[in-house]
C-alpha cells in the first residue's frame, strides 16, 4: 500500500518539506544565538540576509504542511476504496494503530504552523525585526512536530494491509463503540449544544464588549483558550447533532462522510470555516503578548483587529451553515429526529 499514488505523493511531499524544515532548523539555531540587530558586524549582516531567506522558505513549507491536512483526508478517502470494510477515511485511519494519532498530530500542527505564519508576518512589518529570535525559537520547537508527522506517516503507510478487514464509520462513531469516536457519538445533543452556544456567546462578548487596556493580556489569553474550547465543542456538536440532520439518520454520526460529493461537499465548507475561525481566533489572542517595542505593539494591534474580525465572521458562518440542515429539516417535517 505504500506505493498507492496518494500515499506515495504524501510521503514524497512530507520528506521534501522535512528537508526544508531541517535546513530551517540549522539556520534558526544560528540566528537564535547570534542575532543582534544593534550590531554592525559582518556576522550580523550575514544573519539578516539569512533571516529573510529562511522566513520566506519556511513560510512556504508551513503553508504546504497546512495544505497537507486536507491532502491527508483526500488520501485516506481514496485508500478506503481498496480496504475491505472501509467506507470513508474512518476505515483507513482505523486500519492500523498509527492512523488516528497521525490525524490528531496533523490537527495540532495545523494550528502551530498557522500561528508561526502570523508571527512571521507581523515581524516582517516592523523595520527592526524584533521577533526574529522568537520566530527562530518557535521554528526549533515546531520541528519535532514536522518530524513526528513524517515518521508517523511512514509507519502508517507501511502498515496498511489491504487483506485485513478494517472498521467502517458506522462501527466507530456509534454509542456502543469504545474510544474517542464512541464517546463523542454517545454525548447527548442537549448539553453539547448548550456548551457550544455558551462558548459562542462568550466569544462574541469578548469581541464586541469594550475592555480595559490593562486587562488586554488576560483577555487575549482567555480568548485563545475559548477558541480551543470552541473547536472541541464544534466537533462534538457536529458528531452529536449536525450529522443527524445532514444524513437524516440518527445512527449515522460520521464527521468525515460530510465531505463526500453526495452531500455536496457540505463538510468541506463547514471545516474550512471551523479551522479558519479557530486558527485566526487563537492567533488573535496570542498577538496580545507582543507589547514591546511600541511600533511592534501598534502593528500587532492592527493585525489582531483584522484577524479577530475574520475569526468572528468565520465562526458565525460555521453556526449558520452548521445548523442550516436542522432548520431545513424542521421546516419541512415539523419534527425533530
Amino acid at each position: 500500500m505504500i506505493l498507492h499514488p496518494w500515499i506515495l505523493g504524501l510521503l514524497v511531499g512530507h520528506i521534501a518539506v522535512l528537508v526544508i524544515f531541517t535546513v530551517g532548523l540549522v539556520n534558526a539555531w544560528q540566528i537564535f544565538w547570534g542575532w543582534d540587530y544593534e550590531a554592525t558586524t559582518e556576522k550580523q549582516f550575514s544573519l539578516e540576509k539569512k533571516t529573510y531567506l529562511i522566513s520566506t522558505v519556511m513560510s512556504f513549507a508551513m503553508f504546504t504542511q497546512i495544505i497537507m491536512l486536507w491532502a491527508f483526508d483526500m488520501a485516506a478517502d481514496e485508500v478506503a476504496k481498496v480496504l475491505p470494510g472501509a467506507m470513508c477515511p474512518v476505515g483507513t485511519l482505523s486500519s492500523n494503530m498509527y492512523g488516528w494519532p497521525l490525524l490528531y498530530l496533523k490537527i495540532v500542527s495545523f494550528f502551530l504552523y498557522f500561528i508561526w505564519l502570523v508571527i512571521n508576518h507581523l515581524d516582517n512589518q516592523v523595520e527592526t525585526y524584533p521577533l526574529t529570535r522568537k520566530k527562530s525559537l518557535g521554528l526549533m520547537l515546531i520541528y519535532p512536530f514536522a518530524l513526528a508527522e513524517a515518521i508517523l506517516l511512514f509507519l502508517f503507510a507501511l502498515n496498511l494491509n489491504p487483506s485485513v478487514i478494517t472498521s467502517c464509520c458506522g462501527s466507530v462513531f456509534t454509542e456502543e463503540a469504545g474510544g474517542l469516536g464512541g464517546g463523542l457519538a454517545a454525548l447527548p445533543a442537549g448539553p453539547v449544544l448548550v456548551a457550544f452556544f455558551v462558548i459562542v456567546g462568550l466569544l462574541l462578548a469578548n469581541h464586541f464588549l469594550p475592555r480595559r487596556q490593562k486587562r488586554e493580556l488576560f483577555a487575549g489569553t482567555l480568548e485563545s483558550i475559548l477558541w480551543i474550547l470552541f473547536f472541541v465543542a464544534s466537533i462534538a456538536a457536529i458528531i452529536s447533532f449536525i450529522d443527524v440532520y445532514v444524513y437524516e439518520m440518527p445512527s449515522h454520526k460520521c464527521p468525515f462522510c460530510l465531505m463526500k460529493p453526495q452531500y455536496h461537499y457540505y463538510g468541506l465548507i463547514l471545516y474550512i470555516l471551523l479551522f479558519g475561525a479557530t486558527a485566526t481566533g487563537i492567533a488573535s489572542g496570542i498577538l496580545t503578548f507582543f507589547r514591546r517595542p511600541e511600533d511592534l505593539k501598534e502593528k500587532a494591534l492592527a493585525l489582531r483587529a483584522k484577524i479577530k474580525t475574520i475569526s468572528v465572521w468565520a465562526m458565525l458562518g460555521f453556526v449558520v451553515i452548521g445548523f442550516l440542515p436542522f432548520v431545513v429539516y424542521y421546516a419541512k417535517t415539523g419534527r425533530l429526529i
